[in-house]
């Protein structure tokens, strides 16, 4: 389903959001961090929806990447666009 570099991309994304959520150096808009925190939760659902259709042996009549990709591209742009320093 997912191919390394995607998953690479992924946790890339992941990594670079939590670094910016905890590093504090600048006032965070709440607004955008729940925003963020959103499209975050539902990237993890699909994820966790796709890992519960292969143990049961069903197929995946959607396009998870992209809808996980998405997600994590949202929430990214939401709080790395707050600062021209947290741009990746």
């Amino acid at each position: 389903m997912f191919d390394m570099a995607t998953l690479k991309d992924i946790k890339k994304k992941a990594d670079e959001l939590s670094y910016f959520c905890l590093s504090g150096t600048e006032e965070q808009d709440a607004v955008k961090l729940t925003q963020a925190l959103d499209q975050v939760s539902r990237a993890l659902s699909m994820f966790a929806e796709v890992e519960l259709h292969l143990m049961n042996g069903r197929s995946i009549p959607f396009d998870p990447e992209s809808y996980i990709r998405g997600r994590l591209g949202l929430a990214h742009r939401s709080l790395l666009s707050v600062s021209p320093s947290h741009t990746a």
